[in-house]
């Protein structure tokens, strides 16, 4: 029992196991007072996935890879490189699509049509403060996406590229990587001021 406590697709399903006890115990309109909220709850929680392993690349991961390059008598960061970092991408890219995706379908939800994806990205009246954390997210996207993917899979060998290819890789990710984190920060703002 234990060891299949451990396995990601067991948490996820106990999660959402707890999720409906807790609905059950407190009663559904205690929990869900607007017709959108589980798409709000839906978008929250891709979000954290999402940004948690922003942070975690940034503030853990390359940090520690680093620190492993310098230290000669460690044990190196080919484990990481080879095992974490490609299972981290896959659920950083999946999170933040899921995010994405379902932050347009909110504001499909809560302006009734495609009006509110349109206000958004326009900045329409009522829509300011929505609308700079959609470009912000979008902006995020973009760059998990179309910079950081592609580079990664050059730096970690999953496509070919030259020492030199390598390097700018490097420094392509963490520069987009970097922006992610500081456009991070006022995107959580704008989120919860629209909800």
């Amino acid at each position: 029992m234990f060891n299949r406590i451990n396995l990601v697709q067991c948490k996820i399903a106990l999660g959402f196991i707890t999720t409906a006890i807790v609905v059950y115990l407190v009663g559904m309109d205690a929990i869900i007072n607007q017709h959108y909220a589980f798409s709000v709850w839906l978008h929250v929680l891709a979000g954290i996935v999402w940004i948690g392993l922003l942070y975690y690349f940034n503030f853990v991961q390359v940090p520690g890879v680093d620190q492993a390059l310098t230290d000669t008598d460690g044990p190196g960061p080919a484990a990481i490189s080879k095992y974490i970092a490609p299972r981290a991408l896959l659920w950083f890219r999946m999170a933040a699509v899921t995010t994405w995706i379902l932050g347009l379908i909110l504001l499909v939800l809560q302006s009734r049509g495609v009006n509110g994806i349109i206000g958004a990205f326009t900045f329409a009246q009522g829509y300011q403060v929505i609308g700079i954390g959609t470009w912000m997210g979008t902006i995020m996207a973009f760059n998990v996406w179309f910079i950081i993917w592609p580079n990664q899979q050059k730096i970690l060998g999953m496509k070919e590229a030259t020492s030199e290819e390598i390097a700018m890789a490097k420094k392509n990710a963490a520069l987009a990587s970097s922006v992610n984190v500081i456009l991070s920060i006022p995107m959580l703002l704008t989120m919860l001021a629209w909800h």
